[in-house]
């Protein structure tokens, strides 16, 4: 069998497992590093060492003020295909490289609240200093920033950006032995909105970025707008809420453009929308959230479903507990399944998202 069919059965196997699917002797685990500062090739970087100037911190998770010098360097608008693993996933996903020229999936995502997210393999791999955080917290996962020189996305490049990471990983055993490994690096909002727009061409399956040129489509009519807002917290996580239609009613999501399902909402929210859906089964399963862990919640599939201007076959949905982690800033997360056969925009120079309307033979 050829190597990339067999990264193609084993990232299905991966994102099956992730969906909560079982197939025995296969599994999939979450694998902690905890003693990434004690490893011999991986050092430490000081507090104030160039480019870091950490400001100081309070005791809640992920609120430390870290702040690096960076610059985003590009020539032209960059557009870049998809990577392979879009195919089965539907996430918004390009190829991107590392200084060190390892190659890894990165997953653009509005959902993610920083910049720059890696795990423990690509601290390994790559020998990125780092530098540790500690809450007063009993956390079971280290976590901190690392010094990210660059990350290549097709002609751009993002140089000292900040840059968290976590001490674990996600990857799929068989009879306790690894065969896939979660390599993805996620590219979160506070990155992301530095771009004047970008493009996400479900159709051509690719993604374009633009730092200079505001969006200009050719026929305006040919689009569907939405306005967002991009909201702060004092810890420097951003959030983009998007105002949609769904079901009839206008309802302000978080975007999750991480994510290939369709919608997570809080049980309040659902109890509103389902005077209006009918005919839902929901069953009792568990979602797997990069960097949150297995969230528990009720799944079921919606026949038809209206989403802006669209109807969406098959809808999916995933309804977790109101105090649930993934919805602590929100009654519900979008995701990219109600946009995967035309093209969306995300205009971060007017606050729009721009939606494709699909011409019908």
């Amino acid at each position: 069998m050829q190597r990339s069919n067999q990264s193609v059965i084993l990232l299905g196997l991966f994102l099956c497992l992730q969906a909560g699917c079982s197939v025995y002797p296969i599994r999939m685990v979450v694998v902690n590093d905890n003693d990434l500062e004690g490893k011999a090739d991986i050092s430490l970087t000081a507090p104030n060492d160039e480019p870091y100037s950490i400001e100081g911190a309070n005791n809640k998770n992920w609120d430390y003020r870290g702040q690096i010098n960076r610059g985003t360097q590009q020539g032209n608008r960059s557009r870049v295909k998809y990577h392979s693993s879009y195919s089965l996933s539907r996430w918004m996903v390009v190829e991107g490289r590392m200084s060190s020229g390892r190659k890894y999936p990165v997953i653009l995502d509005t959902g993610a609240s920083l910049a720059l997210f890696v795990n423990d393999i690509h601290i390994l791999e790559n020998k990125l200093s780092i530098y540790p955080l500690k809450t007063n917290n009993d956390e079971s996962v280290s976590w901190g920033m690392c010094r990210l020189p660059e990350l290549s996305i097709g002609e751009v490049t993002l140089v000292n950006w900040p840059c968290f990471y976590r001490g674990q990983h996600a990857e799929v055993q068989m009879f306790g032995l690894p065969i896939a490994r979660d390599k993805a690096v996620i590219m979160g909002l506070v990155a992301l909105r530095e771009f004047k727009y970008i493009v996400f061409d479900n159709v051509k399956r690719e993604a374009e970025f633009s730092l200079e040129e505001v969006f200009k489509p050719r026929n305006s009519d040919l689009w569907t707008q939405y306005s967002f807002v991009i909201e702060e917290d004092l810890g420097g996580n951003a959030f983009l809420f998007v105002k949609i239609p769904i079901a009839g009613e206008e309802i302000e999501l978080q975007l999750d453009t991480g994510s290939g399902r369709g919608l997570a909402i809080t049980e309040e929210l659902w109890k509103r929308m389902r005077k209006k859906i009918r005919n839902v089964k929901l069953r009792k399963g568990r979602d797997l959230y990069p960097y949150i862990g297995w969230l528990a919640c009720r799944r079921g599939v919606i026949t038809e479903l209206k989403v802006g201007g669209r109807t969406i076959k098959n809808a999916k949905i995933s309804i977790f507990p109101n105090d649930s982690p993934l919805v602590e800033q929100c009654d519900g997360l979008l995701g990219m399944q109600f946009f995967q056969d035309t093209t969306m925009v995300l205009d971060f120079e007017r606050n729009l998202m721009w939606v494709k309307i699909l011409r019908r033979s």
